[in-house]
């Protein structure tokens, strides 16, 4: 089930802590990845913040589309 035989290959390291918590040693691979791992929480809450603004307003001009749209192809159709 395992193949034991090939223990020579790089594993890719999934939980990186203890090397992101010496910076200067890091990538820039590294480096970009846990900038993009600390600012993801920020860009959810800007999103968030939108959705839960005009969320109302996206509902409306949705309906209101798909409303024109259906109107449209009814009068095709004759």
């Amino acid at each position: 089930m395992f193949n034991k035989n090939n223990s020579r290959r790089k594993m890719k390291k999934i939980f990186q802590w203890e090397e992101y918590l010496n910076w200067r040693k890091m990538s820039k691979d590294q480096k970009l990845n846990f900038k993009r791992a600390c600012l993801f929480p920020f860009l959810v809450y800007m999103i968030y913040v939108f959705l839960n603004q005009y969320s109302i307003a996206i509902l409306l001009l949705l309906g209101l589309y798909f409303l024109i749209r259906f109107k449209n192809r009814n009068k095709l159709k004759r």
